[in-house]
């Protein structure tokens, strides 16, 4: 009998809490997803993309993702401490004028000042009019299926930087 891994439980609550809010709620339309094996390195990588339904410049990306190391102590019962995956929420938008300041202050008012924000700006060169933003949300430690009521707790915070991310996205 198949046995699910800790990526695999927790890619289906994710996949469903957002499905829920495209379907049900009708709140956000998904744009994106992406479900990678990588079997020269023995990785998985899931990534759903989706943005607000009534506003479509700013695109969240959900990410999950699982090292050879992570599922080997999860099957292996090896350090246990470090089975499970890594995730991460980005948030990517077009701008013409970055103020990276004032989204770090207001993502940070939104998760907490603990949360590390990374920021990547990219632009075509000789002309830089517009820049692509891409925000990180870092939660740097491992989750597992302990942690699958704060996934789901996540999701008004997504929506509210969703929201909020509007105002620099032109």
């Amino acid at each position: 009998m198949f046995d699910p891994t800790i990526f695999d439980n927790l890619k289906t609550v994710v996949e469903g809490a957002v499905y829920d809010l495209d379907v049900t709620d009708e709140l956000v339309t998904v744009v994106d997803r992406s479900d990678i094996i990588d079997l020269a390195k023995f990785t998985r990588a899931y990534a759903l993309s989706f943005q607000l339904r009534h506003a479509h410049k700013v695109t969240c990306t959900i990410s999950l993702a699982m090292t050879l190391q992570h599922i080997a102590n999860e099957l292996l019962y090896e350090e246990i401490s470090q089975a499970g995956c890594t995730m991460t929420v980005s948030f990517s938008f077009s701008a013409t004028h970055v103020d990276c300041q004032a989204v770090e202050q207001t993502l940070k008012h939104i998760w907490g000042e603990q949360r590390t924000v990374i920021q990547t700006l990219t632009y075509t060169y000789p002309k830089h009019e517009r820049y692509t933003h891409q925000v990180t949300i870092d939660f740097e430690r491992m989750i597992n299926e302990s942690h699958v009521d704060d996934l789901l707790q996540m999701i008004p915070y997504i929506i509210r930087s969703l929201e909020q991310l509007q105002q620099y996205a032109k």
